[in-house]
């Protein structure tokens, strides 16, 4: 099993060059869930053996980005304790299938579409936004967040704001039109910010933030959001740790699902001769939506003891954030390559057109995986991968433990 070791951060890193009028507020936990399409699952893994030896925890701040949107939404819908919270996510996860997600549309596959508007000029031929039509997962998220309007409000966010459950929760995605990375947060007493490639949006967040945030680019199509049309977070994503440091976490558990492997791993090839399509996309996911948290967190590793040498007053404001990484001891898309026999005949034929089946490690496949065999393999990792960090997480959780006992 690959060792982890504790970390710690600061902001400064997470916002390069940023400012503060006024100082956040402070003492906040926060849980920063990263993007993985299907291995998302393995997220709802490590909740639930959080949930298990840490009942009492509460993440008041949430943050979300690309597939790890919908976890992060659902926790700031639900009302109730972190069991409670994690038992229906469990539920929904292990009962995910494919059609709960997407469809296929072939006609948006047929390649030269817009040129056949010069061959049949009487027809006409619209644009294709994706390869799949994710209705089915829009219609998912209205169910599960109580909610028939995809544009209206969630009212389990207000509520739960209102009560002091929850602190704030942002999602990320990116403006196409722009290409800048734009933050939408809902709580109150936040820190806002703008960047020549980010900004941030004080809004009341809806099913088309999480459709957007999570609309994988070519796969899945953009999403309109007011007069703009957005996409996956995770693109251009340079500082995914940012965001819960804005809205005031002093600690942040960070749950990525991107395996971290080994110098003679990273040396093996996972493919033989010209490389196929599938392995040349699955290089982008690792760069665009897996690599960028370990880059975000050694940088802040590195600033965080840069910060903790100056003397306080000489600071301006920085303060440092203790972070926990967890991430997956196993590498979840060499795991889905096991799992690709149950998928979908007409996923099958595409992605075996790809060359998927030719890759040991086809990341690319990974984040279509919704199969219930190979989500609650992931959610049983995730559990499993707690259990072997009990004793740093305890160090980590701490001062929530002694908040517990003093309750009592």
């Amino acid at each position: 099993m690959q060792s982890l070791s504790f970390m710690s951060a600061n902001e400064l890193v997470s916002e390069p060059g940023a400012t503060h009028d006024r100082q956040p507020v402070h003492g906040e936990l926060a849980v920063m869930l990263t993007g993985g399409g299907a291995r998302a699952a393995y997220q709802v893994g490590l909740l639930r053996g959080i949930a298990r030896y840490f009942p009492a925890i509460q993440f008041r701040v949430i943050s979300g980005v690309s597939a790890g949107a919908i976890n992060a939404i659902y926790l700031a819908t639900q009302e109730g304790s972190l069991p409670d919270k994690v038992k229906g996510l469990a539920e929904l996860w292990c009962e995910l299938e494919c059609h709960h997600i997407f469809r296929f549309d072939f006609r948006s596959l047929l390649p030269f579409r817009s040129a056949l508007a010069s061959v049949f000029p009487g027809r006409r031929w619209t644009r294709p936004r994706g390869m799949v039509d994710t209705n089915p997962l829009r219609d998912l998220l209205r169910r599960i967040l109580a909610t028939d309007d995809p544009h209206a409000a969630i009212e389990g966010i207000r509520q739960n704001i209102a009560s002091g459950q929850l602190h704030a929760v942002s999602l990320i995605t990116l403006d196409y039109s722009s290409g800048q990375s734009v933050r939408w947060v809902q709580g109150r007493d936040v820190d806002t910010f703008e960047g020549p490639n980010r900004r941030s949006a004080t809004t009341e967040l809806t099913v088309d933030h999480v459709m957007a945030s999570a609309a994988l680019p070519f796969v899945f199509p953009a999403v309109q959001i007011a007069n703009r049309w957005h996409g996956d977070g995770g693109i251009r994503l340079a500082a995914p740790l940012s965001s819960p440091v804005h809205l005031g976490a002093t600690r942040i558990l960070a749950m990525s699902t991107g395996y971290q492997r080994t110098p003679e791993e990273a040396q093996h090839p996972v493919v033989q001769g010209y490389p196929p399509t599938a392995q040349i996309l699955s290089q982008l996911v690792n760069a665009v939506f897996l690599d960028v948290i370990d880059e975000d967190v050694a940088r802040m590793e590195r600033m965080n003891e840069m910060i903790r040498k100056m003397p306080e007053n000489d600071r301006n404001g920085f303060r440092p954030v203790d972070l926990f990484v967890l991430r997956p001891s196993v590498d979840l898309s060499v795991l889905a390559a096991e799992y690709e026999k149950y998928l979908p005949r007409s996923l099958k034929l595409i992605t075996r057109a790809m060359g998927a089946k030719e890759t040991e490690s086809p990341d690319f496949l990974s984040l279509l995986m919704f199969e219930p065999r190979y989500t609650k393999r992931l959610i049983e990792i995730g559990e499993r991968d707690v259990e072997s960090r009990l004793d740093e997480l305890r160090v980590f959780f701490a001062e929530e433990v002694r908040q517990t006992i003093a309750a009592v």
